[in-house]
């Protein structure tokens, strides 16, 4: 690996321990392995994790890609991340991120590497906008965890969708859930529509956080 790629990691690198563990109280989130990653892996693995970051082709190996790796467990996915474990090669370029960050954030990079890997739908907006209405507009009702244990749950009676189910959430398309967001649910169920409320862009983003949060 060239000079100015070593630079540009350990840059990427203190930034990274600079910036990121503010965000501990999130440990094992895919959400906080999405700012993660698009703050520090995506220079050689790519914002989609196939292997296509900017550094790629600056790299004397090309970088893996992560979409398709699932059979790595997590053991050694963890060690491969923190560096404990070798790639195999002495001329691999993988840093080791063990030096950067705690062992809390590398657990939410794995986490988000298996949304790659697993996820059937993909990102309709930006998950970190997406992040900013939840807490403003869906915690009411829906929790801060996504759980469907709002404060609104205790005063109201209704039945708030528990977002954590992925295996629930995989059922719907995106654009199923586009349309709820948008318009609401029909009869007397409780969740509005945030149609002239949230931009198409918030709603998007809105939904993008929330299959962060489906496990």
């Amino acid at each position: 690996m060239s000079r100015i790629v070593t630079r540009v990691v350990k840059i990427a690198a203190v930034f990274s321990l600079f910036c990121l563990t503010l965000s501990a109280a999130y440990a094992g989130s895919a959400y906080e392995g999405y700012s993660l990653f698009n703050q520090t892996c995506f220079l050689c693995h790519g914002t989609s994790g196939k292997g296509d970051g900017p550094l790629a082709g600056k790299l004397d190996m090309s970088p893996s890609d992560l979409t398709s790796d699932g059979k790595t467990d997590d053991e050694r996915l963890f060690g491969l991340i923190k560096g404990t474990i070798a790639h195999g090669s002495e001329k691999s370029a993988m840093p080791k991120w063990g030096l950067a960050m705690p062992e809390n954030q590398i657990r939410s990079l794995m986490t988000y590497i298996r949304f790659l890997q697993n996820s059937k739908h993909a990102l309709p907006g930006d998950p970190e906008l997406g992040h900013d209405v939840y807490m403003s507009r869906c915690v009411a009702c829906h929790g801060r965890g996504g759980m469907g244990d709002g404060p609104l749950t205790e005063l109201l009676t209704m039945n708030a969708q528990n977002l954590t189910d992925a295996s629930e959430l995989n059922k719907h398309p995106n654009s199923e859930l586009m349309n709820i967001i948008t318009n609401g649910t029909p009869g007397n169920t409780l969740m509005p529509g945030w149609k002239g409320i949230l931009s198409e862009e918030e709603i998007a983003g809105v939904l993008s956080y929330v299959r962060l949060l489906a496990k």
